[in-house]
C-alpha cells in the first residue's frame, strides 16, 4: 500500500504542471470585447456558447457561407474562399451580451470554437455565497459539485486538463464552478498503480483552499474517486 504525505501533494505545483488534454477551441470572451480564434479554410467550423444560445450573426456575408442550428442555437461557418487567408470578422450575440470575434482562416480539418463568456468583475455574488454562514457556504457548494448541478448565477467551466501527480496516480480537472469570491474544483483521481493508494484530505491542502472533500480515501488498482476543492477566487481565475 502507498501513503501519501502532505509534503508530496501541494497543489500550487499540480497546477502548474497541467496539461491541455483538448484541441477544442475555448474563447474566453465577454460583451463588447473581440476574441481571436482560428477556422478551416475549406472545412465548416462550428461556432457556439457555452452557456447559451446564438440568437444574430453579423458580418459580411460575402466573406462566408453560414448555417444555422436553430434548434441547439449554434452556427457552422466557412470562408467562401477556400485558399484565403484574409481574417473574417463577425458579432454573435447571445441572451448575455455580443462579442466580436476575429477568425483567421487556416489550413485545417473542421474544428469547433466555444465562446466561454466571463462575469464581470464586481458582478453580485451568487446564491451559494449568499447562502449565510460560512460552513453552510461551503456545504452548498459541496452539494452542488457532487451532484452535478449546475447553478445560473455562477460561470461553470468544462475542462478535461490532466494534471501531473505522482508516480502511477492521476488528476484530472473536470469542472470549475467561479463565484465572486469562490472557487469550486471537482477532480477525478484515478489509481494506475497495481498496489492501493491511500490518502486524506489534509494532503491536499495549501494556502488558499478552503475545504477539501474526497468520496474514497483508499484506492484499489484503477479505481478512481472524485475529489472536491473550494478556494479562495484570486485575479488569476
Amino acid at each position: 500500500m502507498i501513503r501519501l504525505k502532505p509534503s508530496q501533494a501541494p497543489l500550487l505545483v499540480l497546477l502548474a504542471l497541467s496539461l491541455p488534454a483538448s484541441a477544442l477551441q475555448i474563447v474566453d470572451a465577454k460583451d463588447g470585447e473581440t476574441a481571436f480564434a482560428k477556422i478551416s479554410q475549406k472545412e465548416v467550423t462550428r461556432i457556439s456558447f457555452e452557456r447559451g444560445r446564438i440568437r444574430k450573426v453579423t458580418g459580411n456575408a460575402g466573406e462566408f457561407v453560414l448555417e444555422k442550428d436553430e434548434d441547439k442555437g449554434q452556427i457552422f461557418i466557412r470562408p467562401t474562399q477556400a485558399d484565403g487567408t484574409k481574417p473574417i470578422n463577425i458579432f454573435v450575440t447571445s441572451d448575455r451580451g455580443t462579442v466580436a470575434l476575429l477568425l483567421q482562416p487556416i489550413d485545417s480539418p473542421a474544428d469547433s470554437i466555444v465562446i466561454r463568456e466571463g462575469r464581470a468583475v464586481g458582478s453580485s455574488p451568487s446564491r451559494i455565497e449568499r447562502s449565510g454562514r460560512h460552513v453552510r457556504t461551503l456545504k452548498n457548494l459541496l452539494l452542488a459539485m457532487a451532484t452535478d448541478a449546475l447553478p445560473d448565477d455562477m460561470e461553470i467551466r468544462e475542462t478535461a486538463r490532466v494534471l501531473a501527480l505522482w508516480p502511477g496516480v492521476r488528476l484530472t480537472l473536470q469542472r470549475v464552478y467561479l463565484g465572486t469570491g469562490i472557487v469550486g474544483e471537482k477532480y477525478q483521481l484515478a489509481n494506475l498503480a497495481k498496489s492501493d493508494v491511500t490518502l486524506t484530505e489534509s494532503d491536499l491542502f495549501k494556502s488558499g483552499v478552503m475545504a477539501v472533500s474526497l468520496e474514497h480515501r483508499t484506492l484499489r488498482a484503477g479505481e478512481t474517486t472524485n475529489l472536491f476543492v473550494i478556494r479562495e477566487r484570486n485575479a488569476n481565475d
